[in-house]
Order: C-alpha cells, then sequence, then structure tokens
C-alpha cells in the first residue's frame, strides 16, 4: 500500500509559484523549491518530478488563479461594463507597484524569459493572454451595448489594447517608473476609448 502523502499539493504549488515568481526560471532550483515548500527534495521530485515539471504545474495554477481574479473583474451587467474596463485599466498601472514583493504578472514574466524556447510555457501564457483577451472584449462588448462606447469600434481590438497597455505597465513599473506616472498614463488610457458622447456627458454631469 502506497503511503500517503505527508503534504497538501495546492500549499506546495502555490510556494512554487511564489519561489518562481521571486527567482525566475533560470535562478530557481528544486533545492530552493524543497527550501520554499518545506517538502523534501526526494519527495517533491517524487510527487512532482523535475523543475521543468514543477514549474509548469506552477504555471498552470497561477494562470488558473489570474483567471479566475479576470473574471470576477470584468465580468458583470451592461450597466457598469465601462466602470470594470476603467478600473481594469487604472489598477494595471499599481500591479506591480502596490505590491509589496513587486511581482508583477507570472505569465507575463516568463513570456520574457523562456516563451522563445519552451514550447509548453509557451501554450500555457499564450492561453491565458488569449483567455484575458477575450473576457476583456465581452466587457467591451457590454459596454457598447449599453451605448457607453461606439457601437462600431473593433472591441477586439480595444482588448487587445488594454491587455498590453496592461502588461507594459508590468515592465515600466519593474524598470522603475513610478505610480504617478502610470496612473497618469491609465486614466489618459481610459479616455482615449472610444466613449460615446452619452457617456462623457453623463459623467461630466455627475462630476
Amino acid at each position: 500500500m502506497a503511503r500517503p502523502r505527508a503534504f497538501d499539493e495546492q500549499t506546495v504549488l502555490d510556494a512554487a509559484v511564489r519561489q518562481f515568481r521571486t527567482g525566475g526560471y533560470a535562478g530557481t532550483s528544486l533545492d530552493d523549491i524543497s527550501a520554499a515548500t518545506g517538502v523534501g527534495r526526494g519527495s517533491l521530485y517524487a510527487s512532482f518530478g523535475d523543475k521543468h515539471t514543477v514549474f509548469i504545474k506552477a504555471l498552470h495554477e497561477y494562470v488558473r488563479q489570474a483567471l479566475i481574479q479576470t473574471h470576477d473583474e470584468l465580468d458583470g451587467p451592461d450597466e457598469t461594463a465601462v466602470d470594470r474596463l476603467r478600473a481594469w485599466i487604472l489598477a494595471g498601472a499599481g500591479f506591480v507597484l502596490r505590491d509589496d514583493e513587486h511581482f508583477g504578472c507570472m505569465a507575463g514574466k516568463f513570456a520574457l524569459e523562456v516563451g522563445d524556447n519552451d514550447a509548453q510555457a509557451h501554450e500555457i501564457i499564450l492561453g491565458v493572454f488569449t483567455e484575458q483577451q477575450r473576457v476583456l472584449a465581452d466587457c467591451v462588448a457590454a459596454a457598447q451595448r449599453h451605448g457607453d462606447l461606439d457601437p462600431a469600434a473593433d472591441g477586439c481590438a480595444i482588448a487587445c489594447m488594454i491587455l498590453a497597455l496592461n502588461r507594459g505597465m508590468d515592465v515600466m513599473a519593474k524598470g522603475g517608473i513610478g505610480q504617478d506616472v502610470l496612473d497618469d498614463a491609465a486614466h489618459l488610457a481610459f479616455r482615449g476609448l472610444p466613449l460615446t458622447d452619452a457617456y462623457r456627458d453623463r459623467t461630466r454631469v455627475a462630476g
């Protein structure tokens, strides 16, 4: 009879995600993961495999949680869709800087580090970006239905632009660009969306 595991798999995955986000792929060893998780190297290898296997499982776990958060932030009624888009754009400006550990997006980090030479990681990263763009496009369509965004505008292109802005702000924040500058850029980006006159008039009166 196999011996039961003496650790919780979810706890180990969460610790592995944190370790890879801290050290990157090249800068993380199986010993580092063992130390971070508290699971012996032998037990870790027997249960999860080599470093690359652990990395892929950790990346899958990060993506799973990221997509849950994306849906939580962007799904909802048409009436508040444009407000959710605005909040998502503004939150992107502080995603790194408001995090004490300045981790940023794990998918974005590894798109740069291993995306060109790791087919498994590339597929996962492309998948999360594609799904985030789809959720954004759905939110854009909801705002168009409600009359807040120009219905003739290309919703998929708007979604791609917002996602690219979000990922780019990650990189700029890690490069040392300050919060105030990024916040100003986020506000400008939102005002640059194809907002309808009705929305602008309504929010001007409300302000």
